[in-house]
């Protein structure tokens, strides 16, 4: 393996190292023209569609790999999913109904299908004399997975169909036959009874096991038929199913789940218009659902105009209920776990509220223990044996940068909050949506800057926003009883409250994500005149919520996907100081001999920066200096003389010229493996040897 291996690279500032560094310009914090803030009017009274929600699914036995971690990691990783205090707050779960393929594919441990509660025609498994027995292994990590998210307050669950059971179907399996078999779709006589199988799988969890399903979806991609859990239906089809058999079961038997149609591998409306346009089958379905593997456009980050055109005419609910980065070799690739990937997904989450006028936003597996990184939000590290019947997970973990920027909506959004006016593009490169909640007067501001550069934004407040009074005026026009912390108990009180100069106190709290912040919590941002003005970071999203709704800061958890800003260190050596370069924005200037730069608690998981057991230990460390003196930079753990992980040798130089050195990191147990502090030491002659700008890491 090439590992402590010296290797030294001069670049100018815009070069690449082997295609996986960004420019030194492409970072929050550079230096750019100053020009006159953009803004943007976020209007209150512009009411749009209602929020439901964000939502990750658990199919395929996933929270088995959660389960097994043992505590406290599993209660950790379950908080970081569903609790809005130490996580992404999702609000919905999606889980597979299970199929009874058991053997026919996968296994019980890492990939595989679930029990069916109907194993043969008019047998439900709770009608057994063995139920009682049988009921603490079936579908358990799944019944598992819903208890533990229902705890931490999720109320929406959607359980889609993979497959129906094997005898229902025509070629008397859950997977596809191949092309000379029998048809992958449910047997024409089988309707009613799918029907029947769905109501009685929404009243039998809330019997025996507690848990209300909240929205069935009859088909999981219904264009696919593969070697794993599917089953095919044409879009005229599901109108049949929805229309003569499904909705009328549910509303014969009190089955009180919506209906989600559709959630097709395209992201429109195909497999769900002729239901919708058939005004009989229209009024069962509730929810019309997509995946976003294919059909979006401008590189993937909104939909096509049309994709929604009659769900819009008919104001129906829109849910993208699948999504990840899937297939080699995208799912292979360093770059998709850094921030330019989150960029791209909290751009297309903006856009689809925004265009779509969506309700809800999936992301596929939050949490997994699987073959590829562009599966997830957070990926359990894994042995690297074979996954079949084995638990492999060795309690590491890797959290992507697209878990923080989907956290900026998903944890400050609640089911039931509104969508609300904001001009959508007040800079180029730069996207806001907004939203509210009528009831507690929270709101949120999500601002997304695709600019390598700085951009400033004034956000001007407009519409009502129920914020404290700030002139007599305000507490006679405004309306004192619109105002919220403080609340007034007449007009009267609220001019007394401006008159005794107690106002005003209004603020937002920012959150942040960008190439070197995980969801950081930054300080407070006073509004004055109903606005407030603020300074987007290169590459960033940053979410606004109101001082009373703020949220904990998340534990700094750093990541080998991000950037290493010198100047934003968690501690230095005596002596450094930070200056502003025309080229590099901030840097730390004055290295000498022994000066040390660190970054606290970087995760180094097992090594790997792409995530595969055969691309183990392939990590590299880049820093990108202007040398002077020259001299040798050592990456060093816990210790300014801890552990030795990797050294790079620069060469004098004329320090204006910024170059960037390069070297393996030793990733083996005991070395740069799990959590450690990061140092950079330097050494050399005497005088100023270097001034740094950051570092970072790649495959």
């Amino acid at each position: 393996m090439r590992r402590r291996t010296v290797w030294t690279v001069r670049l100018a500032t815009a070069a690449m190292v082997a295609g996986s560094l960004v420019a030194s310009t492409a970072v929050g914090g550079t230096a750019h023209r100053p020009a006159p803030p953009a803004t943007t009017v976020v209007d209150w009274s512009v009411e749009r569609q209602t929020v439901d929600g964000f939502g990750g699914a658990f199919a395929f036995h996933k929270a088995g790999g959660i389960q097994r971690l043992g505590e406290p990691l599993t209660s950790q990783m379950l908080d970081m999913v569903f609790d809005a205090q130490a996580g992404i707050g999702l609000d919905i779960v999606r889980v597979m109904v299970g199929d009874g393929g058991v053997g026919v594919w996968g296994d019980q441990l890492y990939d595989g299908p679930t029990q069916t509660i109907e194993p043969e025609p008019g047998v439900f498994v709770w009608d057994l004399p063995d139920w009682a027995q049988r009921k603490a292994d079936f579908d358990a990590y799944q019944v598992w997975l819903m208890r533990e998210a229902q705890a931490r307050g999720v109320e929406t669950i959607l359980a889609s169909v993979w497959s129906p059971p094997a005898w229902m179907k025509q070629n008397n399996s859950v997977i596809s036959s191949g092309a000379s078999g029998p048809p992958n779709k449910l047997r024409p006589d089988m309707y009613q009874a799918f029907a029947d199988y769905l109501a009685e799988y929404v009243l039998g969890y809330e019997r025996e096991f507690g848990i209300t399903i909240t929205h069935i979806s009859p088909t999981n991609e219904p264009d696919v038929s593969t070697g794993y859990s599917s089953s095919q239906w044409t879009a005229e089809e599901l109108r049949f199913l929805v229309r003569d058999h499904l909705g009328p079961t549910f509303e014969r038997r009190g089955v009180e789940a919506k209906i989600v149609l559709g959630e097709g591998v395209g992201f429109d409306e195909g497999f769900a218009l002729p239901a919708i346009s058939d005004p009989v089958a229209n009024q069962y379905v509730d929810v019309v659902a997509a995946h976003g593997y294919s059909g979006l456009i401008d590189e993937a980050t909104r939909a096509a105009p049309t994709a929604f055109t009659t769900s819009h005419a008919l104001g129906k609910t829109i849910w993208q209920t699948e999504y990840m980065n899937q297939g080699s070799p995208r799912d292979r690739l360093f770059v998709n776990n850094t921030i330019s990937d989150g960029l791209r997904y909290a751009t297309l989450i903006g856009n689809l509220f925004d265009e779509t006028r969506l309700n809800a936003y999936f992301w596929w597996w939050p949490v997994a223990n699987n073959g590829a990184d562009g599966s997830d939000l957070i990926r359990l590290v894994n042995t690297g044996t074979p996954q079949s019947g084995n638990p492999t997970e060795n309690g590491q973990y890797r959290i992507f940068k697209r878990y923080y920027t989907f956290g900026q909506y998903s944890r400050f959004l609640d089911p039931g909050d509104v969508m609300i006016g904001a001009t959508r593009t007040p800079a180029p490169g730069v996207s806001v949506t907004a939203y509210k909640d009528e009831a507690t007067h929270d709101f949120t501001i999500v601002v997304v800057n695709n600019n390598p550069h700085d951009v400033p934004l004034a956000v001007d407040l407009a519409g009502g926003f129920p914020l404290p009074p700030e002139t007599k005026q305000d507490c006679k026009s405004g309306g004192w009883a619109a105002f919220v912390n403080p609340t007034f108990r007449n007009q009267g009180a609220c001019v007394s409250y401006v008159a005794a100069g107690k106002g005003p106190t209004s603020s937002v709290v920012p959150y942040r994500t960008s190439a070197n912040e995980n969801m950081r919590k930054l300080a407070d941002i006073g509004t004055r005149g109903r606005s407030f003005s603020t300074t987007l970071r290169g590459q960033s999203v940053t979410t606004f919520v109101p001082k009373w709704s703020e949220l904990p800061e998340l534990p700094d958890r750093k990541d080998v996907f991000s950037t290493y800003l010198a100047e934003e260190n968690d501690g230095q050596s005596a002596g450094l100081r930070v200056v502003t370069t025309p080229e590099h924005g901030k840097i730390v200037a004055g290295v000498r001999d022994g000066s040390y730069l660190r970054w606290a608690d970087v995760n180094f998981a097992d090594g790997s920066a792409a995530g595969f057991a055969d691309q183990k230990g392939e990590l590299r460390l880049h820093a990108t200096v202007a040398a002077k003196g020259g001299g040798v930079i050592e990456a060093r753990i816990g210790s300014p003389d801890g552990p030795l992980v990797g050294s790079m040798t620069v060469p004098p130089g004329s320090g204006t010229e910024w170059v960037t050195a390069t070297t393996w990191i030793d990733t083996s147990p005991g070395a740069a493996n799990g959590f450690h502090d990061l140092y950079l030491v330097f050494t050399g002659g005497d005088g100023t040897l270097f001034a740094v700008d950051r570092a970072e890491f790649s495959d």
